[in-house]
């Protein structure tokens, strides 16, 4: 472009500005496993209950004894007493 009353044009040399910046946003989604192990121990527990019986019985016996006492010497008995016949008479 040219000035009126300005014959020659002369270029100066350029003026640098710091460039005008855009930012461009990428995202990208990155997938890391944890591996968190988690273990259950199952215990059995077993309890012996010993349990201790007493039974009790219980038994009679009955014991007999038998005296047999003989006063003086046995006679054979009288004819008319009680008892007359086999056996002696008391």
């Amino acid at each position: 472009m040219q000035v009126p009353g300005c014959n020659k044009v002369q270029v100066c040399p350029p003026v640098c500005h710091q460039p005008i910046q855009f930012v461009k946003e990428n995202c990208y989604t990155h997938i890391v496993p944890h591996v968190h192990p988690v273990q259950t121990l199952e215990v059995n527990k077993h309890v012996y209950q010993h349990q201790h019986h007493f039974p009790h019985s219980f038994q009679s016996a009955n014991s007999v004894h038998s005296q047999s006492n003989q006063f003086g010497t046995p006679t054979p008995p009288r004819p008319g007493c009680s008892g007359s016949g086999s056996g002696y008479g008391f």
